[in-house]
């Protein structure tokens, strides 16, 4: 695993310019939400970097971007679950969820070009297995 090249695409400016420009489209959306919506991404991005640049085993470096992209996904995931509900029960899903969410995505997407793809598959199959409540 190339360390430099997983830093230069985290830490993307190109990819905050190309969310704010995509959440800033949304209908309803706002200076202060698509601030707020790519300052997360940002946020993100600096956190899974900084993590990055501490390691020096490229097989660490693997387990720490998928971590670290689990995380992210099952954020978005919720968030999704959340929309759902509020558009199932009002008609419509608050708009800061679904930029957040967008926003998310995009740079699900980014991290998502530096794990392999059967990795991703694994992950993805995992996080979609029902949990059963406890009784």
């Amino acid at each position: 695993m190339n360390r430099e090249h997983i830093l230069t695409t985290l830490t993307s400016p190109e990819l905050c310019d190309s969310i704010a420009t995509a959440v800033r489209e949304w209908p309803g959306a706002t200076q202060p939400i698509v601030d707020r919506c790519v300052d997360q991404v940002r946020d993100e991005q600096q956190t899974f970097a900084a993590a990055i640049r501490e390691i020096d085993d490229d097989g660490e470096i693997a387990t720490v971007l998928a971590i670290n992209y689990i995380e992210l996904k099952s954020r978005w995931i919720a968030l999704n679950t959340k929309i759902n509900y509020q558009t199932f029960r009002t008609g419509q899903c608050e708009t800061v969820d679904a930029l957040c969410a967008s926003a998310t995505s995009l740079l699900l997407q980014q991290i998502e070009s530096l794990i392999d793809h059967a990795d991703i598959e694994k992950i993805t199959a995992f996080l979609a297995q029902p949990v059963s409540p406890k009784a």
